[in-house]
């Protein structure tokens, strides 16, 4: 199905019984317009209030029972997404719907029963402890979230504001969800199963969209900072900052900012690493904090050269089983600006070649690494490297942005790699293959996922007593 530019999205969706809003405002994103409820100061404290009341009736729900029926709601609600969904939703984010359906598939094999069930018992190998007191040796122990749990989510991949979602919700956090404009019609129709799945989850559950950051919401966003309880963040260095220095300092701030991919590939131990570097590089356009947009060949130039030849065929493939969503225009200037410089560049030493069709649907640079500029639009920078030495002296100057390092066809001692890639910054290091999706219990930025969402609190009786 083709979704009509006229077609328009609820962009919020509010607890029972919350007052029915009466005045809007519109965005219009291009092929989908967002419809959303003015700023109201009684509309934040209606919400946060009822939100907060939810966190009594949540927490009576037994963990086990929790992962069970979210679980339910993620493989209910990726079974039953029809083309119409699928439409809606790659309209809104801007990605195909040939893309948009991969990068929902993959996605939602963390919103399973199974993977939730993962994620809790990594974190917490007694879920009861998120119930309630569970007796150690000489004391008792429990993890609590917070009351509320507001969400900022970026936007730029569909999926991650669910994830986000979920994971309050396994800790028995009530959330008020403001999508980022391309993510609103993903997070609105997961809400609603949410909704409809249980009367608990639907009193725990708010989403609202709203511009973040514009001078007629400064007074909304303060006063949701002020009454949150702790605050979760995708988005920009520049996103971040904003809510840093206006949030109160008793405030926990949860942040997810910038990052880059980068992989390590070593030719003539992995024949596959072409194909699989160009799924790296396709899925999400490249917006995702895993998007890989750096590879480092260990080889020399005409290796190198070699590699890039095959990359180049290979997200040409991909260009027709995960078509490029639209460029932005801001995108489209951009890209055209990089390869123009890049020609430059080339044209006046040997020390840059590229490769791209005639379309913008993808770009291939062998350049130095003083050269790399992140650029997206399915951008993949390829640098000759001697050795895994010369890798780490290349990353050191991405090490406040790294995060996931894919590796492939590497047979120097993977084990001392990956220490000094911790050095360096990097918080995941994979085979190139598993880069586009994490395990649920992935070490997001470094941090456990859940972990970082719970207070612990500990219970000792007179004489070092068992409590229990």
């Amino acid at each position: 199905m083709t979704i009509p530019r006229s077609a328009r999205i609820n962009a919020w969706l509010f607890p029972p019984n919350s007052p029915a809003p009466t005045t809007f405002e519109h965005l219009d994103t291009g092929a989908i317009t967002l419809r959303y409820p003015k700023s109201d100061h009684h509309l934040a404290h209606f919400l946060t209030s009822s939100l907060r009341t939810a966190r009594t009736a949540l927490s009576t729900l037994a963990t086990t029972d929790l992962i069970t029926l979210l679980g339910a709601v993620g493989e209910r609600f990726i079974r039953t997404l029809d083309d119409d969904a699928i439409a809606e939703i790659a309209a809104n984010s801007g990605l195909s719907p040939g893309m948009t359906r991969e990068t929902l598939a993959g996605m939602a094999a963390s919103w399973t029963t199974d993977a939730l069930d993962r994620l809790v018992r990594a974190e917490f190998p007694d879920p009861r402890v998120l119930d309630g007191f569970v007796a150690e040796a000489d004391r008792a122990i429990r993890a609590t979230a917070p009351g509320i749990t507001l969400h900022f989510g970026a936007g730029s991949v569909p999926g991650v504001t669910v994830t986000s979602m979920l994971r309050a919700l396994l800790v028995k956090s009530p959330v008020l969800v403001k999508p980022g404009a391309g993510d609103v019609a993903l997070t609105t129709r997961f809400a609603r199963e949410l909704h409809r799945a249980n009367p608990r989850l639907a009193a725990a559950v708010a989403v609202h969209y709203w511009p973040g950051g514009t001078p007629a919401w400064q007074a909304w966003e303060r006063e949701l900072l002020a009454r949150a309880d702790q605050v979760v963040t995708y988005g920009s260095n520049d996103t971040i900052e904003s809510i840093r220095v206006r949030a109160p300092a008793s405030t926990r701030l949860i942040e997810h900012p910038h990052r880059i991919g980068v992989a390590i590939v070593e030719p003539r131990g992995a024949p596959d690493a072409p194909a699989e570097a160009a799924r790296a590089v396709s899925l999400f356009d490249q917006k995702g904090c895993v998007s890989t947009h750096l590879f480092l060949v260990i080889g020399d130039l005409g290796a190198a050269r070699g590699w890039c030849e095959r990359l180049a065929a290979q997200l040409a493939k991909a260009g027709t089983t995960l078509p490029a969503g639209p460029l932005s225009p801001g995108e489209l200037s951009a890209l055209h600006q990089l390869r123009g410089r890049l020609a430059m560049h080339g044209a006046a030493s040997a020390g840059v070649e590229i490769w791209s069709p005639e379309n913008t649907n993808w770009t291939v640079v062998l350049a130095a690494a003083e050269r790399f500029e992140p650029a997206g639009g399915r951008t993949a920078w390829v640098v000759p490297v001697s050795d895994t030495s010369n890798c780490l002296e290349t990353l050191a100057p991405l090490s406040p942005v790294l995060q996931s390092v894919g590796l492939a066809g590497v047979r120097t001692d993977r084990k001392l790699l990956a220490e000094a890639l911790v050095t360096l910054g990097a918080t995941r290091i994979v085979p190139l293959n598993e880069i586009p999706f994490p395990q649920s219990e992935w070490l997001h930025d470094g941090n456990r996922p859940l972990g970082e969402l719970v207070r612990w609190s500990e219970h000792r009786s007179p004489g070092g007593r068992n409590v229990n």
